[in-house]
């Protein structure tokens, strides 16, 4: 697989970096307005490729003398004018695109001279150099993977299993990844929720150290290298400069959702429509930008304080930071030296799996008949989610699910008891915005009728310190806690109002949706795999039967 070199990091005042950085791609991102023919980093640009050394944007047109290297360091020399016009001297001076100093220097005098603002100037740079370097890449074709008899079959014989999202969660751990056992589930569906119309995308959020990263990491290498876009860093255009297809129906993984926040609305608009316009100037005229999706995204983050927008669009996947995962891990690390190998996993059938799955149409016959709490707006969307993952978990097993008369899959009261599972526990735990550490705590405090310490509620959880002072804050700043010193100096904490518990049970139970099996298997039903009724083959009939 060709890993792209990554692009500079410096950060200016806004966060933004020129363009984004992907690595693990196959494909490469779409030329940028005015690219043309590849040309080596070293060589002049504007022989290789026309005019790719200029930039209008915003009323200002932009020229370099020759291609910024990275290498050397050598500075350009960068003149800036007012696009379509010769009146007034232009600004002229030297430049090192590949400095974070020298672009602010660079910037904020730009900016004094034409009334823009030093942030404006920076992100015109970031544009100007992302066009270089997209100039600079060889162009590349999508590698189509043709899978052979034998690879297909066997792709075929593991979607026919019908324990697949548990061999999932056991292929995670034995590629090293330690306990975790629900979130590497909804992980592997969200990974799979790319071939719906509406995918699900999940955000990981744990203190440092605790493995979102490589959760995110392990669940890739289950994922087709052509179905997988790695970002580290978005800048707030970058998105719309990929390509019209190079994102639809891939999983999009960033690294720290930090990295992410200035493209933060172009991304909640790709999630939530699956598509993004930006009509901008290019040389003087006017030029649209289109970007189809959908996309499954999944992000880590260590902070408490997300926005609420990027957090209602994504399932907040809480890791395990307590001492008894600690120690999983350490006995692992310590097994690990030991020399004693884990069950050695074959990534290529995971990934042929998916490459073989088919991005139907999901119906949820049963759907009537299921419930979600009313408590907030944010249950609408989560309401969602939970649909949506019932949908992935039928996609995941199509091999194993019937079709009605319109194409569409038909899931069954086992995709809902899979999903019921997973989200129980966090719907159980969400109280009024909360973060589930925080909506954890509000149910310890509600227990006791006495008021107690950070350590007493850090002992009883088996939580580090830290996270229950975090938590405890988190109650005390939405007004629902409150802390006193007793007469040793010790600060106590006690609750100041209640909140309705038990939201979880107003999902209904499994058992208790009645009939779905039997309308799956309606006379008007047919087989994922396109067969008409009557002549399924005995194997996907047992599997059907199991399920």
């Amino acid at each position: 697989m060709t890993k792209k070199e990554p692009r500079p990091q410096g950060r200016d005042q806004s966060g933004s970096v020129p363009g984004s950085v992907s690595r693990g791609d196959k494909t490469p991102a779409a030329p940028g307005p005015g690219t043309g023919s590849p040309a080596s980093q070293d060589t002049d640009l504007e022989d290789a490729t026309g005019n790719v050394l200029v930039l209008e944007v915003e009323g200002l047109r932009y020229e370099l003398d020759h291609g910024p290297s990275r290498k050397s360091g050598k500075k350009v020399v960068a003149t800036v004018q007012l696009a379509g016009s010769t009146a007034g001297p232009p600004f002229v001076d030297r430049l090192d695109l590949y400095s974070f100093r020298s672009r602010v220097a660079f910037s904020t005098l730009v900016a004094e001279s034409f009334g823009k603002t030093r942030d404006q100037v920076l992100g015109h740079l970031a544009v100007l150099l992302d066009q270089i370097e997209r100039a600079q890449e060889r162009p590349k074709t999508v590698e189509t993977v043709l899978l052979s008899p034998e690879r297909r079959v066997a792709a075929e014989a593991l979607l026919g299993s019908a324990d697949l999202l548990t061999k999932a969660a056991e292929a995670i751990d034995a590629l090293g990844y330690v306990g975790e056992p629900e979130n590497k589930r909804l992980a592997y569906l969200v990974a799979t929720s790319r071939l719906l119309l509406r995918p699900l995308s999940a955000i990981l959020r744990a203190p440092s150290g605790a493995g979102k990263s490589e959760l995110l990491e392990k669940t890739a290498q289950l994922m087709p290298e052509e179905s997988v876009e790695y970002l580290s860093r978005l800048t707030p255009a970058s998105l719309y400069y990929l390509g019209p297809d190079h994102l639809r129906h891939k999983l999009v993984l960033v690294d720290e959702q930090a990295g992410a926040t200035d493209a933060d609305y172009p991304i909640r608009t790709l999630q939530s429509r699956g598509l993004l316009r930006l009509v901008t100037v290019v040389k003087g005229k006017t030029e649209p930008f289109t970007v189809n999706g959908p996309i499954a995204l999944m992000s880590a983050t260590t902070d408490s304080n997300l926005n609420p927008e990027n957090l209602s669009r994504c399932l907040e996947l809480t890791l395990d930071d307590s001492p008894k995962q600690t120690k999983r891990i350490q006995e692992a690390q310590r097994q690990a030296w030991a020399g004693a190998g884990r069950p050695q996993i074959d990534t290529q059938l995971w990934k042929d799996a998916q490459r073989v799955l088919e991005p139907f149409e999901v119906a949820i016959p049963f759907a009537p008949e299921l419930t979600f709490p009313t408590r907030t707006t944010k249950d609408r969307r989560d309401n969602m989610k939970l649909l949506s993952l019932i949908a992935t978990h039928a996609l995941l097993h199509q091999r194993q699910r019937e079709r009605d008369e319109r194409g569409r899959l038909l899931a069954t009261a086992r995709d809902y008891e899979a999903a019921f599972r997973l989200v129980f526990p966090l719907v159980e735990a969400e109280l009024e915005d909360l973060s589930p550490r925080a909506s954890a705590v509000y149910r310890e405090l509600a227990r006791r009728k006495h008021p107690v310490t950070r350590r007493e509620i850090a002992n009883q959880l088996g939580w580090p310190y830290t996270t229950t002072r975090r938590a405890l804050d988190e109650l005390v700043a939405h007004e629902l806690a409150s802390s006193a010193e007793d007469e040793e100096g010790l600060r106590r904490y006690s609750l100041l109002d209640t909140v309705t518990v038990g939201a979880g049970s107003e999902l209904r139970e499994p058992s208790a949706i009645g009939g779905s099996l039997e309308v799956a298997k309606s006379g008007k039903a047919r087989q994922a795999r396109g067969k008409a009724p009557g002549k399924q083959s005995q194997r996907h009939k047992g599997q059907q039967e199991k399920d």
